[in-house]
């Protein structure tokens, strides 16, 4: 769908005078692309990387000549793709470029970065501003880094942890992946030992999700796990990080006292964030949209001053408040009750209360005078929780 930016500030309704704004890039190109990721990415050229940065300097001009006055940035998170493959001038030009088009009080600014590749980089990064760094490190056992693909050692976990401490890093995340063909207890032991040995301030423990239209799905169907042992595994982590001084406050992710992620707790309490770059989503007031998942149809649409898009909704507050609930209530916190009647002023709340009563009842919810949360001992069945509760 081929939109003029102006035709989003035409739907956009906001009764604040502005908006706190998370502002996410993605940036597709990879230097292999991971047979298990979903997401928009491939191993392009530096033809495609200039093209990319071309358009993105576009895009912010563009959305920020119908937003700029709406909102003020405070969360900026790099995403890809492996957006480490930029150089620290070019981050550092578009966080420039923000800072022009935008009111910017910027707080948490996060760069996903791959073990071993382009360290030289990292004294760099800090000094445009980058002062939290994803790495994904995925296992620090190196026959699960061979089954996902990895290029990266375990060796190289650890030195670029090293590294970023060197540059000024006190901010870094570990992005870890469970319940994997071949894991074992040797894997356990090996992450237990090397979450130690980095001393991450913050963990990403997932499992592989949408499976479907990836290469990884057929050595998974080869070497499937078992429900109940996908479970224990969680739950041994959810343990061992409680241990380790780290609190689990959404379903897949833990910090330290102080490090949750601000950018992405804005996707779990439903605020706002603006994306830039192919595929990248957004979602301001009750608008929902999302750029098309291809390199060039974006930029040529974007240079064009133009937006082509995959999805562009206007919510009613149904619908919204649907959405909010989905993905609040995988926070540990859960969602404030209060807020949402206060947010969503007019919606019969009886259906949900009926709802909430029968999954208090079964152990599946947890209601207080001001909250409403899935107990963490149930976050892995959360998704037949929410689909019970919301349809």
């Amino acid at each position: 769908m081929i939109i003029a930016p102006s035709q989003l500030q035409e739907k956009i309704k906001i009764n604040e005078k502005t908006l706190k704004v998370g502002i996410y890039f993605h940036y597709p190109i990879c230097q292999k692309k991971c047979p298990y990721c979903h997401f928009y990415s491939y191993q392009g050229n530096y033809e495609d990387h200039e093209l990319w940065l071309a358009a993105i300097l576009k895009e912010i001009s563009l959305v920020a000549g119908q937003m700029s006055d709406l909102v003020e940035i405070d969360t900026v998170y790099f995403g890809g793709g492996t957006p480490s493959c930029l150089m620290p001038e070019e981050i550092d030009v578009l966080l420039s470029s923000l800072k022009r088009n935008f009111c910017c009080g910027l707080e948490e600014i996060t760069l996903e970065f791959n073990p071993g590749d382009h360290s030289e980089k990292l004294p760099g990064f800090r000094q445009t501003g980058i002062n939290r760094l994803s790495l994904g490190a995925q296992s620090f056992s190196e026959k699960v880094l061979k089954t996902l693909g990895r290029l990266h050692s375990v060796g190289d976990i650890l030195k670029s942890v090293v590294q970023a401490r060197k540059a000024g890093l006190t901010n870094i995340n570990l992005d870890l992946m469970i319940g994997l063909p071949g894991e074992d207890d040797s894997a356990f032991d090996a992450n237990t030992q090397g979450i130690k040995a980095a001393g991450p301030e913050h963990l990403a423990v997932y499992m592989l999700e949408e499976l479907d239209e990836v290469p990884f799905k057929k050595v998974w169907e080869e070497n499937p796990i078992a429900e109940d042992q996908m479970a224990e595994t969680y739950e041994k982590y959810q343990t061992l990080l409680l241990e380790m001084g780290y609190e689990q406050y959404e379903i897949s992710n833990y910090a330290r006292a102080g490090y949750a992620c601000q950018h992405n707790l804005k996707y779990w309490e439903y605020k706002p964030v603006i994306g830039f770059g192919p595929s990248a989503a957004s979602h301001l007031g009750f608008v929902r949209w999302q750029n098309i998942p291809d390199l060039r149809l974006w930029s040529e649409a974007v240079l064009q001053g133009q937006m082509n898009l995959a999805e562009y909704l206007v919510l009613g507050p149904e619908a919204a408040l649907k959405e909010k609930l989905m993905s609040g209530l995988r926070l540990k916190a859960g969602v404030d009750r209060a807020q949402i009647k206060k947010e969503y002023p007019g919606i019969n709340f009886m259906f949900y209360e009926d709802k909430i009563h029968q999954l208090v009842e079964a152990g599946c919810l947890e209601v207080t005078a001001s909250s409403i949360r899935i107990p963490p001992g149930r976050f892995l069945i959360a998704n037949s929780i929410l689909s019970e509760l919301l349809f």
